[in-house]
């Protein structure tokens, strides 16, 4: 039953992600905390979409905009180690509570102002918004939405937008696995687990961009908003409850 979840949870996420350009690490986080203790579920996260972000840096490779993405790199990687340390000291269930407000936060800020906010490419742009995906990256392994929005505004051409955004999360999450690896956070039991999670993350890619061609994206970029919202205010309200 746990590597059914597991894969059925990675599927919609990268059936999402196939669409929308981001989705996997938001849906697996609303799921996996549930399944595995919270630094692992974090990992887990990042490994499994390390066999999505490494094929894509490696294929588009000559792509990457390293003068964009050094900066952003610096500030987050930075942040990120800051972050992870401090949070293994915090407990699952404060935790948990911040992810669910952070998804509710998610989802205002897509719905109501990702098309009216637009970051300047700099330098100091990009370190900041680093600082603010390291946060993120730190804490629950979803750094994604602020690089897009720096990334969108920084890099015009589709392919090099593509290849600078996902040599970002290979990087971050290499990062991630390791500390929190070392801190305990990965078992050698765990393969099997890794191992369906790529698997169903290439279905859920193939079958992403096969269905969803004709569908309108503000339709389906609707639906998604609405479920993160519900998902974060659900689990917010489970660690309420939980803890009166």
């Amino acid at each position: 039953m746990l590597l059914l979840s597991v894969f059925a949870i990675v599927f919609v996420g990268a059936f999402l992600q196939a669409n929308i350009g981001f989705g996997f690490p938001i849906i697996a986080m609303i799921f996996f905390p549930s399944l595995f203790p919270f630094s692992t579920a974090v990992t887990l996260n990042q490994i499994i979409a390390i066999g999505s972000t490494g094929f894509l840096t490696i294929r588009y490779w000559k792509s990457i905009q390293w003068k964009v993405l050094i900066p952003l790199l610096v500030s987050s990687l930075l942040v990120g180690a800051i972050v992870i340390v401090s949070s293994l000291q915090v407990e699952s269930r404060i935790l948990t509570g911040i992810l669910g407000f952070f998804l509710m936060a998610l989802s205002l800020y897509f719905a109501c102002f990702s098309n009216k906010i637009v970051i300047q490419a700099s330098t100091i742009n990009g370190l900041l918004m680093g600082i603010v995906a390291g946060l993120g990256n730190g804490l629950f392994g979803i750094g994604g939405p602020p690089v897009a929005l720096y990334l969108f505004a920084a890099v015009k051409d589709k392919k090099h937008y593509l290849a600078t955004i996902q040599a970002y999360f290979l990087v971050c999450n290499i990062q991630s696995i390791l500390i929190r690896s070392y801190h305990g956070a990965f078992e050698i039991s765990h393969i099997p687990i890794i191992l369906i999670g790529w698997v169903a993350i290439s279905v859920g890619t193939y079958v992403g961009l096969l269905l969803f061609k004709r569908t309108p994206d503000y339709l389906l970029k609707r639906i998604v908003y609405m479920f993160v919202g519900a998902s974060g205010l659900w689990i917010a309200l489970q660690q309420f409850f939980l803890a009166s």
